[in-house]
């Protein structure tokens, strides 16, 4: 916009700043040249003068060679000084002079240059009086020329008239001279036919022109003039010549004629007259060259004025341009800052808490734009409508997702439900079988029950609530990993090889098992079935890191960026849902993290798989309570939507149990076997069941326990050393007691197990950097054969 107006308004402001310079500068041009005029005016004046009187005593000192040349010499001198002040004005004059003017004086500058050439011939006898007569008459004309060239070069008519009329006076002056000259030849020498018409046509020319020029001279010029003819030498010059007119022929021939008047007073009477001739052209030229500078500085007042007027109407057409274009711009400047906090604060606002389901008053809310009725407002009135239309759509479209969510929660608790009876059952079922191929089968039905809820609870998650699962006491770590590889179906697979013994947050536990069990899932998915996947953890200073490792194929890495970005700003469920990649479980891991602040990253592994790093921060990490030796049992499920959840038996209600796998899972805290008891099934690594199961089983019912009152007999316990041989019995009754020699206290079983687990304890707490002492004997939960 400022372009478009800016553009026109500087070419203007060129335009307009060039024509007024153009203006100022012919003004400057004018009045400098009328000033050149008048300085020029007094000494062509007095080289006219002083060549006329040069020519005439040449020619007299050609007719009478005896004569002193004397007054001849001081005559040159006044011209050459005559002639070198003229030429210095003509030169500044030339400067800002038209060109034919500009040719006229260099035509006279070079005819002057011939006068030092001119008197040498005459001196040296090698030119006449004719030819003298010629050389000067040419040289005058010339100067004649000049005079005519500056009235041809008037800027102003009335300039140009007078100037013209100055330019007769000159001619007049001039013929008087040369008459006064061809008068003094007849007188001294004679003259021939040729030579007494020339004088006639001078005497003739002069006298009727300045007669013809009088009306139209200024009224002190005339004034002059008239005092002039009244005058005893213009009286005397008009009788002797008209003598010589009269008498011509009996005057003509080569001696000198006699005339009855006096030759001097009639030669001083010539020069009064022609001094008064030549002030009359001096006075009107100066009268000329007046109003020339008048007029110029007329025009260059007049050149300022209109430049100044351009100058102004430029700056006031720029400046009202650039006011409107302002005004326009700062109405779109508006209409663009109002758009953009629609499309960028207001909108997206309004849209979130549509897509949430709120009830919004659109028009108080999403005010609409109003600038006027133009073509502005025009627009403003389209971005209304589009706005309207927008949200509109995101109206129907919000009903209809939150409809769909409702429908998608609905279904993902019911399966919820179903799941937990199903677990429910199947753990009844458990406590009532004593047949071991059959407790196996229940426990992979059991096992991909476990799958199936934590499906559903991704649904649950995925639908933006929570999964239900809860528990009010802090969880160790430890317990909290081992649950989450417990739901992985290839759990076998899965080694720990150090997790620090830190207690976390009961409120994060279920999140926490969830999102640990998506990341192990993911390792084992897509990895060899060969291949092992590690978890370590380690306590760093902004909380717990624990990492997931694998060997398999790896992640390019553009898709390895994606995922990363993901688990760093989770999307939203529509983008995932019409997204063709298939990974759920990391979405989930990202809501999830996002929930509580968990930093989750991806990265190659040195095996080129995949490392799975999960930062859990310190706000996360429960403070130690010493005196607990279990972890405390989960809450009963909340749910905000979906069917209520049937009668249970307190904490298990909803049973968050993670079936212990029927051999051995590689956690790197030693190897456990499978106990059968009137609980279930238990694993020796405290895995599963053992911690959080919350299956309320009696860890330590004897052969009485009836297994949740089913009436039939209990499951097979293992007793301690029942199996062993008697000879390998100690401090048994009906066991044989060895003493050694030494008298050292007899090696029992007991004690060489005791000894051994003091011993693996050992190793494991120096390879895990651990510098707790535990009491000897009394090995750490989860640890010992």
């Amino acid at each position: 916009m400022l372009a478009i107006v800016a553009i026109p308004s500087v070419a203007m402001l060129v335009v307009g700043a060039c024509l007024s310079g153009y203006l100022v500068d012919q003004g400057l041009r004018a009045r400098t040249f009328a000033d050149n005029v008048r300085a020029a005016l007094g000494p062509t004046a007095r080289f006219v003068a002083a060549a006329q009187e040069e020519r005439r005593l040449t020619i007299r000192r050609l007719s009478q060679p005896g004569q002193s040349r004397s007054a001849l010499d001081d005559q040159r001198q006044q011209v050459d000084a005559a002639l070198a002040e003229m030429t210095a004005t003509d030169g500044r004059l030339a400067q800002d002079a038209p060109p034919d003017l500009r040719a006229s004086l260099t035509a006279f500058g070079q005819a002057a240059a011939q006068v030092p050439e001119m008197r040498q011939r005459v001196d040296g006898g090698l030119a006449t009086a004719q030819d003298t007569y010629a050389f000067f008459d040419d040289l005058l004309a010339l100067c004649g020329a000049n005079i005519q060239g500056i009235a041809r070069s008037a800027t102003d008519a009335t300039v140009g008239f007078e100037q013209m009329i100055a330019y007769d006076l000159f001619k007049s002056a001039e013929a008087m001279s040369r008459a006064h000259a061809m008068a003094e030849r007849a007188v001294q020498s004679g003259l021939s036919p040729e030579q007494f018409h020339e004088l006639a046509h001078q005497l003739g020319m002069y006298h009727e022109q300045v007669q013809t020029l009088a009306p139209r001279m200024t009224r002190q010029e005339r004034d002059t003039y008239a005092a002039l003819q009244t005058t005893t030498a213009w009286k005397t010059l008009v009788a002797d010549d008209n003598y010589l007119m009269y008498h011509g022929p009996t005057t003509t021939g080569t001696g000198p004629a006699a005339v009855p008047f006096a030759v001097p007073d009639w030669e001083s009477a010539a020069q009064q007259v022609s001094q008064a001739l030549m002030g009359l052209y001096l006075s009107h030229s100066g009268y000329a060259a007046d109003l020339g500078a008048a007029s110029a500085q007329r025009t260059l007042l007049t050149s300022w004025v209109a430049g100044v007027a351009i100058l102004l109407l430029v700056f006031a057409v720029l400046a009202v341009a650039l006011r409107m274009s302002g005004r326009l711009i700062r109405r779109l400047s508006r209409l663009r800052e109002e758009t953009l906090e629609l499309a960028d604060e207001r909108l997206p606002a309004l849209l979130s808490r549509l897509r949430a389901g709120a009830v919004v008053d659109v028009a108080a809310e999403v005010p609409w734009l109003d600038h006027g009725d133009d073509e502005i407002g025009q627009v403003a009135d389209a971005f209304n409508e589009a706005q309207r239309t927008a949200i509109a759509a995101t109206v129907r479209e919000a009903e209809t997702r939150q409809g769909v969510r409702a429908v998608f929660l609905n279904i993902a608790h019911r399966s919820q439900v179903i799941v937990h009876r199903q677990l429910k059952v199947l753990d009844e079922a458990e406590r009532s079988l004593d047949d071991p191929d059959q407790l196996q089968l229940l426990f992979q039905l059991d096992h991909l029950a476990t799958r199936g809820r934590r499906n559903a609870e991704n649904l649950i998650i995925l639908g933006g609530e929570h999964a239900g699962r809860q528990w009010r006491n802090p969880v160790p770590l430890r317990e909290v990993v081992r649950s989450a590889i417990a739901e992985t179906e290839d759990y076998t697979r899965v080694t720990t090889v150090r997790l620090p013994d830190v207690p976390m947050v009961g409120a994060v536990v279920a999140d926490l098992i969830h999102l640990l069990a998506e990341l192990v899932d993911n390792a084992t998915s897509f990895s060899p079935p060969q291949a092992q996947v590690e978890v370590r953890g380690n306590v760093v200073g902004r909380g717990v890191v624990v990492e997931i490792e694998d060997q398999g194929l790896g992640i390019e890495p553009e898709e390895l960026e994606a995922f990363n970005a993901m688990l760093r700003d989770p999307p939203d469920f529509d983008v995932m849902a019409l997204s063709a990649e298939s990974r759920i479980g990391l979405f989930v891991v990202a809501r999830l993290a996002a929930r509580h602040g968990i930093k989750v990253s991806l990265r190659e592994s040195v095996y080129d798989g995949v490392r799975a790093t999960v930062l859990l921060p310190s706000a996360l990490i429960a403070e130690p309570e010493p005196d607990r030796a279990t972890p405390a049992e989960p809450e009963p499920p909340t749910h905000g939507r979906g069917p209520a959840m049937p009668p249970g038996d307190g904490p298990t209600a909803l049973p968050t149990r993670t079936p212990s796998p029927p051999r051995p899972v590689g956690s790197g805290n030693g190897a456990g076997h499978v106990a059968i008891t009137g609980a279930g099934i238990g694993s020796g690594n405290g895995s599963g069941n053992g911690s959080l199961n919350g299956s309320g089983g009696d860890p330590g019912g004897g052969p009485g326990n009836d297994s949740g009152g089913t009436g039939r007999a209990p499951l097979p316990r293992r007793e301690r050393q029942a199996s062993l041989a008697p000879q390998l019995l100690a401090d048994e009754p009906g066991g044989p007691a060895e003493q050694p020699a030494d008298g050292a206290p007899r090696r029992t079983p007991e004690r060489s197990r005791n000894t051994m687990t003091a011993f693996q304890h050992g190793t494991r707490r120096a390879r895990a950097g651990d510098e707790s002492e535990p009491a000897p004997g009394n090995p750490r939960p989860g640890e010992g054969g």
